[in-house]
């Protein structure tokens, strides 16, 4: 079996460019960030088609997140950053930004061995384990990533009284660099790496559900079925949407349970993509087809009916 047949990732929308293909002269930066990483990014994999906006995004990352000339300490910096990705949706950058807090300690300073409790507190807007500049710097960040027009003055006096005039433009730009890089590789479904799937590793997707509203529309008598990937973002949209209008749903990963394949291509008679979704137990199809159906008002109507006896 060959490494990309084992592998768990979806293929991307957008297909990756090559490493070999960059100039010279940005292979060391790219090459820096891989041992960082200790793996290349998907992300990267596709800001390689453009190589000048590639070592620009290297550049404010690092100047963003880790320069030696911060301010605010890497640790609150990632915290801040976990948060904003959380709140703008983004499953792909809560992967990136838990997986390296969990990490031990790093030689570049990041990585501080959290659990998954740990980060799930960070999300926990009622949570009392903050200090008072880090309980500013939440409070900010989470109303300037919900609505940077509508952030009440006194969060920002808040921060005054507790930060440096320094330290209050590195947040606005940690928090501010976190909304286009999350706008980024949420819009581009980019797919996330097998180095952070896996049995030890955050399940993004609890966290960004956790104490988000639902909106549930009709009361769901609807049998939902979902043929899955735990790497596939398609998957994760289709499953917050269901989740949404208040509907669960058995789950199978054709992944996990190898056998669930050829059963998937029997009901469905087309490739082998997911998601694949039936509704008592009619073929519903893959995303598009689900959040089509919700636009137009008639995925309600279908999760309120009772399956037939």
């Amino acid at each position: 079996m060959t490494e990309q047949a084992q592998s768990h990732e979806s293929d991307p929308i957008i297909p990756y460019a090559e490493m070999k293909d960059l100039p010279e002269h940005l292979q060391k930066p790219l090459a820096d960030y891989i041992e960082r990483m200790g793996f290349l990014p998907n992300a990267l994999k596709l800001y390689m088609h453009r190589p000048e906006i590639m070592q620009c995004m290297i550049s404010i990352n690092n100047a963003t997140m880790r320069d030696p000339s911060s301010h605010l300490s890497a640790e609150l910096k990632r915290r801040v950053s976990l948060l904003c990705s959380a709140l703008n949706h983004s499953a792909y950058c809560v992967a990136h930004n838990a997986g390296t807090m969990k990490k031990g300690a790093q030689g570049d300073g990041e990585g501080w061995g959290y659990s998954d409790a740990d980060v799930a507190k960070i999300l926990d807007p009622d949570t009392s384990e903050l200090d008072q500049t880090e309980a500013a710097c939440m409070a900010y960040a989470r109303a300037a990533t919900i609505d940077p027009s509508e952030v009440p003055q006194e969060v920002v006096l808040k921060l005054a009284e507790v930060l440096t005039p320094p330290q209050v433009v590195e947040l606005a730009c940690v928090v501010g660099f976190w909304k286009m890089y999350n706008t980024i590789h949420e819009s581009l479904y980019v797919p996330l790496e097998d180095e952070l799937i896996g049995a030890e590793a955050l399940n993004e997707d609890e966290l960004l559900s956790e104490k988000r509203p639902t909106k549930v529309v009709v009361e769901v008598k609807a049998d939902v079925e979902i043929y899955s990937k735990q790497s596939c973002p398609f998957c994760r949209r289709a499953k917050r949407l269901l989740q949404a209008r208040g509907a669960s749903y058995r789950e199978y990963d054709v992944d996990e349970a190898p056998d669930r394949l050829p059963e998937m291509l029997e009901r469905t008679g087309g490739p082998p993509t997911v998601p694949q979704i039936f509704i008592n137990g009619q073929l519903v199809g893959g995303m598009d087809r689900l959040t089509g159906l919700d636009r137009i008002g008639e995925l309600s109507a279908m999760l309120a009916q009772a399956p037939a006896v």
